[in-house]
């Protein structure tokens, strides 16, 4: 795990010392790497790799990066390769210098090419100076575990794990998306390759990109999820095959030559994954778990204390007082230069900063079982629904129109009212991740200029290139659950939990592992028939049948709770009192939001509206966010 920069100046235009500028990126991103450093100048300068490390595999100074081999490849990597010793078996003769997954990489593609990353499990971001073929060859994991941002500014290509080091570049401003707003209202996150700056880019996962020695580039997709037929498995193939692959991709995440720990919430994924381990180490495995102060009804402690017990952990808790809380608050936007308006992020910063205090580097966490396995209650909501919703939809555009709009001024907000418009307008019904606000509330926040300036967007077009790239691929059946963990997977994951722990993790120089998002499972569980997905109103029911063999009935079966806080007892009065002395300023400078929207928000607050706290929340994180990253 570390942090990766580069400045390719192929049109040798004038920026100044990019010696002196890859210093200013890796520093900029030091906490994801405190254990080294390094620069080399490549081509006579035309190319500067930068990069920052956390020392995880081969510990010693033979894993230093940038690395170079003898035949003049060298290569910047972020991430982690779990099977390099079986691939080293592909490059048998290959004179290694270390026992690093870096130098793999760069063996491998030495043989094979591109077609190297066909070969790799693992996550990573990564970029490799070709000197035979004169080309820069850059590669995003498939998941989307490692971030990748870059940007093409006159002449030269920038590229780095953080958007803050990109800034510190006097060629890229940090001007604003408009449309990347727009979009980021609706879904709190931003899918690729949009980010909240014009000109800067992320790499979708999965994809590759090859720029020549005069700057032309081709971005192409490597990979893409694999549907199989399991209609005629039994529910014990399926069971057995869940639990197989699910130890598999454990197995391949206790690689490390550092400690690793989980965390441990005492839900389903945790507890699953902390009983595997312990099976695979003769050590105790290290736990930890968050809580709240005085307010039981936010943390799990007690199920997570059972769990430890039960596999004999070495289990260690955090406690967050309202002060501690208070305190890190207005720090949330410093560590997210691409905004994510996620409360979640508190826990799970607290709870990051007690493993690294007690010494574990890297971490196993539970993300992304519910998106492929239908973890979540309100897809219940949708599956028992979409029969009705397609009814809808094969009605006439007329009469569909007036059903939506005259219910729509009886009750705008409900989940009805959002079905009815999605049929009247030929939409998909699931929408993701998309928590936020409607477009037709956008609509009551956004000023008229900006609305007739952008009259053309709808964040529905997000969904739709989903729906597209879904479309494309050959699947052996269609069901309206295989759609929602397809859009879970593609939209939430990379962009929300994945990014998340990303930059949670690396905030306290701690690697966060996710055996869930290994592909092959992944291909495997989006390839579960619905009905054994959710059965019997269970949701992630093969996962949760497959796992009786290891863990109680009381922690498969309780009711899911998942990373939550207190955000409306300690957070309200914070909030409502940061957003009231900042939002008249916020608006005259960056004036695409309406005062009244935002005061809005304010009183429905004030009057105890839950659902408000929320967007109060989205409010106060745009406008600290807005003071931080972006210049008026």
């Amino acid at each position: 795990m570390c942090g990766i920069n580069g400045i390719f100046n192929y049109s040798q235009v004038g920026i100044g010392d990019e010696k002196s500028l890859i210093d200013l990126m890796n520093n900029s991103i030091r906490h994801r790497g405190p254990d080294d450093s390094g620069i080399s100048s490549i081509e006579g300068g035309k190319i500067f790799f930068g990069h920052r490390r956390l020392s995880i595999i081969d510990l010693s100074s033979a894993g230093h990066q940038p690395m170079r081999n003898d035949a003049g490849y060298e290569i910047v990597f972020n991430g982690e390769i779990y099977n390099f010793n079986e691939l080293k078996k592909l490059v048998e003769g290959y004179p290694f210098k270390s026992d690093s997954d870096t130098e793999v990489i760069i063996a491998l593609y030495e043989k094979y090419g591109e077609r190297c990353l066909q070969y790799l499990n693992g996550m990573f971001a990564f970029a490799i100076w070709d000197p035979k073929k004169e080309v820069l060859f850059l590669a995003r994991d498939r998941v989307g575990k490692k971030p990748l941002y870059y940007s093409f500014q006159n002449g030269v290509f920038a590229f780095s794990s953080e958007i803050k080091a990109l800034l510190k570049l006097p060629f890229i401003k940090n001007e604003l998306d408009e449309e990347a707003f727009y979009h980021f209202l609706t879904f709190n996150v931003l899918s690729p390759p949009s980010t909240m700056f014009r000109g800067i880019k992320k790499f979708h996962p999965g994809y590759c990109m090859t720029i020549n020695k005069n700057g032309e580039h081709t971005y192409s997709q490597y990979w893409q999820i694999e549907y199989t037929d399991l209609r005629a498995k039994s529910e014990d193939e399926l069971r057995t095959q869940t639990l197989e692959l699910l130890k598999k991709s454990v197995q391949y995440r206790m690689v490390s030559n550092v400690p690793v720990g989980a965390f441990l919430s005492g839900g389903v994924d945790s507890s699953a994954l902390v009983a595997l381990m312990s099976k695979m180490t003769d050590q105790p495995v290290k736990t930890y778990s968050i809580g709240f102060e005085d307010q039981p009804d936010f943390d799990e402690l007690e199920h997570a204390r059972k769990v430890s017990q039960l596999f004999g952990t070495q289990h260690f808790e955090k406690t967050v007082n309202p002060d501690e809380f208070k305190n890190f608050l207005p720090h949330v936007v410093d560590i997210f230069d691409e905004p994510l308006a996620d409360p979640t992020c508190v826990p799970i910063y607290f709870i990051s900063q007690k493993a690294r205090q007690e010494g574990t580097i890297v971490v196993l966490t539970g993300d992304g079982s519910d998106e492929i396995f239908a973890g979540y209650r309100n897809h219940l909501r949708y599956i028992h629904n979409y029969d009705k919703f397609n009814n809808l939809k094969r009605l006439p555009s007329p009469v569909k129109k007036i059903i939506s709009a005259t219910y729509s001024l009886y009750d705008s907000n409900s989940p009805l009212s959002e079905m009815l418009n999605r049929a009247a307008l030929n939409q998909e019904f699931f929408w993701g991740s998309a928590r936020s606000f409607k477009e037709s509330v956008k609509n009551n926040f956004l000023t008229d200029d900006f609305r007739n300036k952008h009259s053309e967007l709808n964040s529905y077009s997000v969904v739709e290139s989903f729906k597209h790239e879904y479309d494309k691929i050959r699947k052996p059946y269609h069901q309206p659950i295989d759609w929602m963990c397809f859009m879970g997977f593609k939209l939430t994951d990379p962009n929300w939990y994945l990014y998340r722990a990303d930059r949670l993790g690396m905030a306290h120089s701690i690697e966060l592992r996710s055996p869930f998002l290994d592909y092959e499972l992944v291909n495997f569980a989006l390839s579960v028939p619905g009905e054994m997905k959710v059965k019997g109103n269970e949701p992630k029911y093969i996962l949760k049948k497959s796992l009786e063999s290891i863990l109680p009935n009381e922690v498969l079966y309780r009711k899911k709770m998942g990373f939550c806080l207190p955000l409306k007892k300690w957070g309200s009065e914070i909030m409502v009192d940061y957003v009231e002395s900042n939002y008249i300023e916020f608006c005259s400078n960056f004036p695409f939001l309406k005062t009244q929207g935002i005061k809005y928000i304010l009183n429905e607050v004030k009057s105890g509206s839950e659902k408000a706290v929320n967007d109060l929340w989205t409010a106060y994180f745009l406008i600290s966010w807005f003071k931080k990253w972006m210049h008026a």
